[in-house]
């Protein structure tokens, strides 16, 4: 998917993370995110996909986007985590907002100008928030990988 409209941040984890222990790490990433919130979540094999949920908040974390994807990928006793969203709808429907105004006020600059303004900050602030949820996830992931090693208990992630 091209970029701006889809954005990848991918993490190795740090620890070993056996392949069994998938579907545990995707059950604690949903359980993560519903609260974000989240919905119509869907793991199969070493991914989850997921759709946001309704927020009455503009601001809302999951708000600006279509859709995303975590990924468990496996590679020579190295795991890495990959998250995947989605903004295609975010860019149509702020185009479409600046068309009408460009055209309304008969200035196509000024259409641009709020395209970059409302279009531009709000994928900005999308960007470094998601990026911050994945970070935040990652963390507590490999916590739970680094209790694993020492203990050798099955995996638990703890909120």
């Amino acid at each position: 998917m091209p970029f701006p409209f889809s954005i990848k941040y991918t993490t190795p984890l740090e620890g070993k993370v056996n392949p069994e222990d998938y579907p545990l790490i995707l059950k604690q990433i949903s359980d993560f995110i519903i609260p974000k919130p989240a919905k119509d979540i869907v793991i199969e094999n070493n991914g989850l996909r997921f759709n946001p949920g309704s927020s009455p908040s503009r601001w809302n974390l999951m708000n600006p986007i279509d859709r995303g994807t975590f990924l468990l990928n496996g590679k020579e006793g190295q795991t890495a985590l990959s998250y995947e969203f989605f903004m295609y709808k975010h860019f149509i429907y702020t185009s479409i907002i600046a068309a009408v105004i460009g055209l309304g006020s008969q200035r196509i600059w000024v259409g641009i100008i709020v395209f970059l303004w409302v279009c531009g900050f709000r994928w900005l602030i999308a960007l470094a928030k998601h990026k911050d949820m994945f970070d935040e996830l990652v963390k507590k992931i490999n916590s739970a990988s680094g209790q694993r090693e020492l203990s050798e208990e099955p995996l638990q992630i703890n909120e």
